[in-house]
């Protein structure tokens, strides 16, 4: 299979797809029982292939990163029933961080071309300036309308776990370990973890426990995309370098979700002229490091 076939596997699903089912419901639902029942979906899933494929083994290693990441989810839910176009911009450090463990950890410098170092260059260049752009936007609103600290919080610990999450899975790609035993321990941590946060009163206003039947088709569409979103980033670790795929991720991140968010779900009118060219950029960059690596 081509790397970027898992690649656009996972921007349409995670980038796309997730958002469009998600906001809606962590707006108006309680967000650790949409965590807990998402993920014991993806389990439900996850567990019976790992079976029929003889990939089922327990690795603790992965349990506990996917523990870890089930917090970092909350965190993502939290931060989008605020904003998903806000969160979308401030949460690119994820990519950095795994980036840069790759870059030293597991020596992925052998290759970068003068291409691959223009394109990421390009892409990261255009979501600072772009995150610059929306900040300083945001600072001229009244008071009354900005956005609280506490999205910035949640995108920043998201961001860091999740950085520290996708470096791991990069690296059990590179040993070579199983699809079916990776989703298996990795959504089996993060049910822990949703499960903890529920019996934790995570969210004192929002009774658990309490969807309506309605949104349960919703739901099990979110799952069904969260495991193809997390089998294909699995999938492209595996068949190239983190610092290949991941800025490509980085701009599917940034952009796919902050213009759901704009234009879907009416988080701000327009994109204003600098932020239009920005995005282009981004896509540039993107680009440039898709026909960088073959």
């Amino acid at each position: 299979m081509p790397w970027y076939v898992p690649v656009l596997l996972r921007i349409g699903a995670a980038y796309i797809a997730g958002p469009l089912l998600l906001k809606p419901l962590v707006d108006r639902y309680a967000q650790a029982t949409l965590l807990l029942l998402q993920f014991l979906g993806c389990l439900a899933v996850a567990l019976p292939l790992a079976v029929v494929w003889h990939q089922h083994q327990l690795d603790w290693r992965i349990v506990a990163v996917g523990f870890s990441n089930g917090l970092a989810a909350y965190c993502y839910y939290k931060a989008i029933a605020l904003s998903l176009s806000r969160t979308a911009l401030f949460a690119f450090w994820d990519d950095l961080l795994a980036m840069g463990l790759s870059y030293t950890l597991l020596h992925e410098g052998q290759f970068l071309n003068a291409r691959l170092v223009l394109g990421i260059g390009v892409s990261l260049g255009a979501v600072l300036l772009f995150t610059v752009q929306s900040y300083s936007q945001q600072a001229q609103e009244p008071t009354t309308k900005r956005l609280p600290m506490r999205l910035y919080l949640y995108a920043s610990a998201y961001s860091v776990i999740l950085g520290l999450g996708l470096f791991f899975i990069r690296y059990l790609g590179v040993q070579g370990t199983a699809l079916g035993t990776f989703l298996v321990n990795w959504y089996g941590g993060m049910v822990m973890a949703a499960l903890l946060l529920v019996l934790s009163g995570a969210d004192p206003a929002q009774a658990p426990f309490t969807l309506p039947w309605r949104v349960l088709p919703r739901l099990g569409g979110l799952s069904l995309v969260a495991l193809v979103a997390m089998s294909g980033a699995y999938g492209a670790y595996r068949l190239a370098p983190q610092t290949v795929v991941q800025p490509l991720f980085l701009v599917g991140e940034m952009i796919a979700p902050a213009l759901i968010g704009l234009y879907v779900f009416g988080e701000r009118q327009a994109l204003d002229r600098q932020e239009r060219r920005y995005f282009v950029l981004g896509l540039a960059g993107g680009l440039l490091v898709a026909l960088s690596f073959s």
